[in-house]
């Protein structure tokens, strides 16, 4: 299996002007952003992916805050079609799961190598946004369904929250 970790910067600053999907504005969540100094030690008994500590520890080192104004995240492939990742509080070190899985975040009407499309976050938001879609062929086309699923992190729980669940159809013409 492959494995690789993907920084979110790139990915974020490359989007920044459309902060909306699906009608919900990732700016109505708000994240309070930190004057960052400098990142705090791994707290290895939080981390809840045991066999990625090398994953997880190269993608904190390299990475800079991209979620929830503290957190920095690490993402890697667990399949052909599936996404991880955990985020890391970059002040006190501890790793928090993110709402990132094959139940949610899978896209089947895309190129496989194309995991942009599944999930999507800010650094000065608390919202994450999921995509899952699949595709299933018909007499008169292809039928695709997409299910969008929104999550807020709750800075005082440490926890995230499912939002909202939205989900579209639409039926593609076979040439």
């Amino acid at each position: 299996m492959k494995t690789f970790i993907l920084s979110l910067t790139f990915f974020s600053s490359s989007i920044i002007c459309s902060q909306s999907v699906e009608g919900l504005d990732f700016m109505t969540y708000p994240a309070k952003e930190i004057e960052f100094k400098k990142k705090a030690k791994i707290n290895w008994k939080t981390n809840p992916y045991k066999n990625k500590v090398k994953e997880i520890k190269k993608g904190f080192e390299a990475g800079t805050i991209s979620f929830g104004g503290y957190y920095i995240t690490v993402l890697w492939l667990c399949g052909a079609d599936c996404v991880q990742g955990v985020m890391i509080d970059t002040r006190i070190g501890l790793i928090y799961k993110l709402p990132i899985n094959s139940l949610n975040t899978s896209n089947q009407c895309q190129d496989r190598a194309d995991i942009f499309d599944r999930y999507l976050f800010f650094p000065n938001s608390k919202l994450i946004a999921t995509s899952i879609c699949k595709t299933k062929k018909e007499t008169q086309g292809v039928k695709v369904e997409q299910e969008f699923y929104f999550y807020l992190w709750n800075e005082a729980s440490k926890k995230f929250s499912l939002l909202k669940k939205t989900k579209k159809e639409r039926l593609d013409k076979c040439y």
